[in-house]
């Protein structure tokens, strides 16, 4: 039986304890893929950042995160016993260089806050991965998406990579391209449950 690890959802990265930098990625897509790999008789681990419970399968193994930071971590845990590793988390690109203890407060005209990368997640797990794991990633863009998922694909050691737009966060559906090393293929309008169900065949396939 072949593991899969997939991560989910969007990451919250906390200025103060009550306001964040984070997306509207709802954990969907994570879902969608988690029931049609259940569905396919694969082993299962879910990491997932803050979405509600109706986003989450059922019957599957569950990690929950908040922080980029915390979802690596559990990630690292999990990933030698992974065939085959979906990077479907939205994961933030920013996290403030300090966090303060108490709420910040609403004074005069702005405020600054200087900021910091989070993790490079996909690119960190995916560096020393094993020649028999498989890897898939998403490449959410705004604009040069073929040209930027390529990138994106070989810059992280990925073996496919499945470009959309921000229009899918959040929703049920989405258009999606999907990309490898052989070249790409325009997949359209699916809704996330076919979507899932693509991309688990292309890997199922490579995983043979």
């Amino acid at each position: 039986m072949k593991n899969i690890l997939i991560l989910s959802g969007p990451t919250h990265e906390y200025l103060d304890p009550v306001r964040f930098i984070g997306n509207a990625s709802s954990g969907k897509m994570g879902k969608a893929l988690a029931e049609e790999a259940l569905s396919r008789g694969l082993g299962i681990e879910l990491i997932s950042g803050p979405v509600p419970d109706g986003n989450l399968p059922k019957n599957v193994s569950i990690t929950r995160v908040t922080s980029a930071e915390e979802m690596l971590t559990a990630a690292q845990e999990k990933i030698a016993e992974a065939d085959i590793i979906i990077f479907a988390a939205a994961v933030a690109d920013f996290q403030p260089l300090e966090k303060s203890d108490e709420k910040l407060s609403k004074d005069g005209d702005h405020i600054a806050i200087d900021l910091k990368p989070t993790p490079d997640i996909a690119a960190t797990l995916c560096a020393n991965k094993r020649a028999d794991q498989i890897a898939i990633g998403f490449a959410l863009q705004t604009h040069d998406g073929e040209a930027k998922a390529r990138e994106k694909r070989i810059s992280k050691n990925l073996d496919g990579i499945v470009l959309n737009t921000p229009a899918t966060l959040g929703a049920d559906t989405g258009r999606f391209t999907w990309i490898d090393f052989q070249g790409s293929e325009d997949w359209g309008l699916l809704d996330k449950a076919e979507c899932a169900g693509r991309i688990i065949a292309k890997v199922l396939y490579r995983a043979v």
